[in-house]
C-alpha cells in the first residue's frame, strides 16, 4: 500500500486532510519566483492553523537542480530545525524537495503548480551533478496538494509538457515489452497497466484539453499522478520511462553545458516519441530479426502511427521537432547515437546499436530534427 495523500482543494480554499496532519509544525516551503504568488496564500492558511513557517526562495531565471542549490536547500532546513518541506512548483522543485527532505531526514510534500511532469508521485529525483542528469532514489512524498484553478491556468506549454510525458507511455511500455523478450527482464503487470489506463484516459481528451477544458486538465493531472504512483509500485522508473525519456535527458545534459536555457522535459520526451516510433516501425517494416522480434512486432502493431501523434501533439500546442526547441544537427545526431548509454536498462535504442543499425536509421528518424 502506498501511504500518499493525494488531495485536491475544497471549496473553501483549503487540503483538510493535508491541514489536519500538519497542524502546528514547522514547515519550510521551497518555491521560486514562479511559484511565490501560491505559496504565500498557502502558507499563510497553514499559520492560521498554527504552524511556524519559513521559505526557501530561489529567484534563479532558470532554476538547475544542481550541488549549489540543494546545498543552500538543505543549509535552510537544517538551519530552520522543520517538521516537513513543501515545495510548491513542479518538477525541478518537487525533485529537490524530495531529495533534501530525503537526506536530512524529513517528511515532504508539493503543491503541484503545473501539469508538466509525472514526478510528482515517484521516489526518485533527476539532479544534475559535475553537469550530468543523475536520477537518485529518495522517498515518496506524503502528500501532493492540487488546485485546479492553478493548473488550468498553468502556461500552454507546461500543460503540453505534461501531455507529452504521457504519449511518451506508448514507447516506454514497448521498450519494456521490449526487454522481456530480449533478456527477461521482468514486468510488473500493474503497474503497467495502471499506466495503460492512465494514458488512454488521457489521450482521449486531448481535444478539450487542447480547448482549456477545467476538467481535461484534470484528467490529464491524474495520469501524471498515476504514472508516478506505478512507478513508485514498481519501486524504479520503467512503467514512464523508455527510449524517449533517455533522449531527454541526453539534449538536457547538453543544453546545461552551453549554458542555454533547457527546453521542458514532456516537450522534448514527446519527440522523442515520434523518433521511437519511427524506429519501431522501422525495424518492423524491413523484418530485421531478433530475439522475440516476432512477439515485439504484434505489439509494435498497436501503436498509433506518427500521423497521429503528430495530430495530437500540434493541437495541445506541443512542437514536433527538436529543430524547434533550439537542438542542434550534430548533438540531434550524437543524441541518436550515444542517448542508450545514459540509463541501463534495454529499449530500442540499445538494440539498434546492438544489431549494428544505428547509421542505417539515423537517417529514417532525421524528420523530427
Amino acid at each position: 500500500m502506498i501511504d500518499i495523500n493525494i488531495e485536491y482543494k475544497n471549496i473553501n480554499g483549503e487540503y483538510p486532510v493535508f491541514f489536519e496532519k500538519n497542524a502546528n509544525k514547522k514547515i519550510c516551503v521551497a518555491c521560486d519566483a514562479n511559484t511565490r504568488k501560491f505559496a504565500e496564500p498557502l502558507a499563510e492558511k497553514l499559520k492560521a492553523i498554527g504552524c511556524v513557517i519559513d521559505f526557501t526562495y530561489f529567484d534563479d531565471e532558470e532554476l538547475v537542480p544542481n550541488e549549489s542549490a540543494c546545498g543552500m536547500f538543505i543549509e535552510d532546513v537544517l538551519a530552520f530545525d522543520c517538521d516537513y518541506v513543501l515545495a510548491v512548483g513542479s518538477g525541478t522543485l518537487n525533485d529537490m524537495t524530495k531529495y533534501v527532505s530525503h537526506k536530512v531526514g524529513l517528511p515532504c510534500g508539493v503543491l503541484a503548480t503545473a501539469p508538466s511532469m509525472d514526478g510528482y508521485c515517484s521516489k526518485g529525483a533527476a539532479l544534475m551533478v559535475g553537469g550530468k542528469k543523475i536520477s537518485y532514489e529518495t522517498h515518496i512524498p506524503k502528500d501532493v496538494l492540487i488546485d485546479t484553478d492553478i493548473i488550468a491556468n498553468a502556461p500552454k506549454m507546461m500543460i503540453a509538457s505534461g501531455f507529452g510525458d504521457i504519449i511518451g507511455k506508448y514507447t516506454c511500455l514497448l521498450d519494456w515489452r521490449l526487454s522481456h523478450e530480449v533478456n527477461g527482464e521482468v514486468i510488473n503487470e500493474s503497474a503497467f497497466e495502471h499506466m495503460v489506463k492512465a494514458r488512454e484516459a488521457c489521450v482521449s481528451n486531448y481535444i478539450p484539453l487542447a480547448s482549456g477544458e477545467k476538467e481535461a486538465t484534470s484528467k490529464l493531472m491524474d495520469a501524471l499522478l498515476a504514472a508516478g504512483l506505478a512507478m513508485a509500485e514498481c519501486g524504479n522508473s520503467r512503467p514512464a520511462s523508455g527510449s524517449e525519456h533517455h533522449m531527454s535527458h541526453f539534449l538536457e545534459m547538453d543544453f546545461v553545458a552551453r549554458g542555454e536555457k533547457i527546453p521542458m522535459h514532456g516537450i522534448k520526451v514527446a519527440i522523442g516519441t515520434l523518433i521511437s516510433i519511427e524506429a519501431y516501425n522501422y525495424l518492423k517494416r524491413n523484418d530485421v530479426k531478433f530475439k522475440g522480434s516476432d512477439k515485439v512486432y504484434e505489439y509494435v502493431k498497436e501503436l498509433p502511427t506518427t500521423e497521429e501523434i503528430e495530430k495530437m501533439l500540434i493541437k495541445v500546442g506541443c512542437p514536433t521537432r527538436f529543430s524547434e526547441i533550439g537542438v542542434r544537427e550534430e548533438t540531434f545526431d550524437d543524441m541518436f547515437r550515444n542517448a542508450y548509454k545514459l540509463r541501463d536498462r534495454y529499449t530500442v535504442l540499445t538494440l539498434i546499436h546492438d544489431l549494428g543499425l544505428t547509421e542505417e536509421i539515423l537517417p529514417v528518424v532525421k524528420k523530427y530534427f
